[in-house]
């Protein structure tokens, strides 16, 4: 999958906010669509939010592996602090990386090695309405 990809943020009045990965990458180089479980791997982006709002958000990456039983939310996840401004720019964008150790992914089982990768951002947990997503791809993981 190739990255920066870019989806919509539910909010009210639509519009203008947005979730962002621009880079995933590990330890191993290319090809990008290759994770070595071992080494680990980096995901960074940003968050576009009006610059009003005031609260936490999170941004969190799952892993579904295809063709097998592993289907989770990894750990860490990125928190953003979300600080209003009453100044321009507006929309206000926040940028935020998650580093996943090398034994975040389990071995994938015998004959998947296929994870199916997605960003999701939430503010403030499910107390509203305000979340999105990203499907990153497919990614083989050995």
């Amino acid at each position: 999958m190739t990255v920066p990809v870019t989806g919509p943020i539910q909010f009210v009045p639509p519009g203008g906010v947005f979730l962002t990965v621009d880079s995933i990458t590990d330890p191993g180089g290319a090809p990008a669509e290759v994770i070595d479980v071992d080494l680990g791997f980096t995901v960074s982006g940003t968050v576009v939010l009006p610059n009003w709002l005031a609260g936490t958000g999170t941004v969190s990456i799952y892993a579904d592996e295809q063709g097998g039983p592993i289907d989770t939310v990894l750990s860490p996840s990125a928190t953003i602090n979300i600080v209003p401004s009453p100044t321009e720019p507006n929309p206000k964008t926040y940028h935020w990386t998650i580093a996943f150790s090398g034994s975040v992914l389990p071995d994938p089982s015998s004959g998947s090695q296929i994870y199916r990768l997605l960003a999701k951002f939430m503010y403030e947990g499910q107390a509203t309405d305000i979340a999105g997503f990203v499907v990153l791809g497919d990614y083989l993981v050995n």
